[in-house]
């Protein structure tokens, strides 16, 4: 079976599309035959094979310019818009992998904008997709889109050194991700620890956020500055600059307890690469990662507001003595997320959806 991934990636290392898209590809090559079509004009994608930049369908090399199925990630890309229309005026049947563009909260972003586009074509190309790839149980339920949704989540790989031992007397959270202040929650995570500032200090607790200032063009650490000293909790919140490989796996290691208080999300990577450390997670539903941080005893959930995170923050202060179990419980977790799993599961429904189930031998 030929598969073609398609997207739009970029040199932005703080982003999860461009960190995970070449790893499905990667993984899936072990049950089918994959390749990426990167429609950006230079793509920053290393140490993978078939990878092909092109303006057209036809301009890929044999097979890849007749693949048995296709699938998008991300929705809203204008240069995919051609794209759809070929697909669909071959029979070539195609996925959409939303990574939660077709979610509710985020389509309250530029509400009205993505009314009209969506009643002018976006509603149609989602109505006649094969399916709609959704990467977690929250993800599918505010899914706007889609006859067809499935979940084949974003993998991840386990790490050779994990967390051994945590604070008894103080307690670091951290947050390592994009700086976007309203779809990652940051407002409510610097609200939620100024509501319990005098429990924080009294128990010795401090947050470390670290992200790059510059988001495509955009930038945050300013505003984020600023909801740090509105909040008056300077003393417990330090903003840092971006970290990435081994500088990123020595502040994972050197932290107790990982938090995104995200307001929307597909499956945020930065959750899967702290479980993978065993490092427990404390997580709002709009992480999308909520129900399964719970069930696997990896950490605390919270309902997405302020007044929620901050109880979590007190019971997980309070519970600290219980972080080596929470500990096995995020390692349990992250494997159940390991590539080889994942890439099979998605190829399999990739297959059940072209016709292709014959062809698994």
């Amino acid at each position: 079976m030929i598969i073609l991934h398609i997207a739009w990636l970029d040199a932005m290392q703080a982003s999860g599309v461009n960190v995970v898209v070449p790893d499905h590809v990667r993984y899936q090559r072990q049950y089918a035959d994959t390749a990426l079509w990167c429609v950006h004009d230079r793509p920053a994608v290393k140490d993978l094979k078939q990878v092909f930049t092109a303006k057209t369908l036809d301009e890929l090399p044999a097979p890849y310019n007749r693949p048995d199925i296709a699938v998008f990630h991300e929705t809203y890309i204008p240069a995919f818009f051609p794209i759809y229309r070929t697909m669909r005026k071959r029979g070539i049947p195609y996925v959409i992998v939303p990574h939660s563009e077709l979610n509710k909260t985020a389509q309250e972003k530029s509400h009205w904008k993505k009314v009209i586009v969506n009643a002018l074509c976006y509603r149609s190309i989602c109505e006649h997709a094969a399916g709609i790839q959704c990467l977690t149980e929250h993800e599918r339920e505010n899914c706007i889109f889609g006859n067809h949704r499935f979940i084949a989540p974003n993998g991840i790989a386990p790490q050779p050194v994990t967390k051994t031992s945590f604070r008894q007397a103080e307690t670091r959270f951290v947050y390592i991700g994009r700086l976007q202040t309203y779809m990652k929650g940051i407002d409510i995570l610097v609200e939620a620890f100024a509501r319990e500032k005098d429990f924080l200090t009294a128990n010795h607790c401090h947050l470390d956020i670290y992200g790059p200032d510059d988001d495509r063009g955009e930038h945050y650490a300013d505003a984020v500055r600023g909801l740090i000293h509105d909040n008056q909790a300077d003393s417990l919140i330090t903003l840092h600059d971006a970290v990435y490989g081994k500088e990123k796996e020595a502040v994972l290691l050197d932290s107790d307890i990982f938090i995104q208080t995200s307001r929307n999300e597909g499956m945020p990577m930065g959750i899967l690469e702290a479980l993978t450390y065993g490092l427990p997670c404390l997580v709002t539903m709009g992480s999308a990662m909520g129900r399964p941080v719970a069930h696997a005893n990896a950490g605390w959930c919270a309902e997405t507001d302020p007044e929620a995170v901050a109880k979590a923050l007190v019971q997980a202060v309070k519970e600290r003595d219980r972080l080596a179990d929470k500990s096995r419980g995020a390692l349990a977790c992250a494997k159940t997320y390991e590539w080889n799993t994942v890439a099979k599961t998605a190829v399999e429904e990739y297959r059940r959806l072209c016709g292709k189930e014959r062809d698994a031998g």
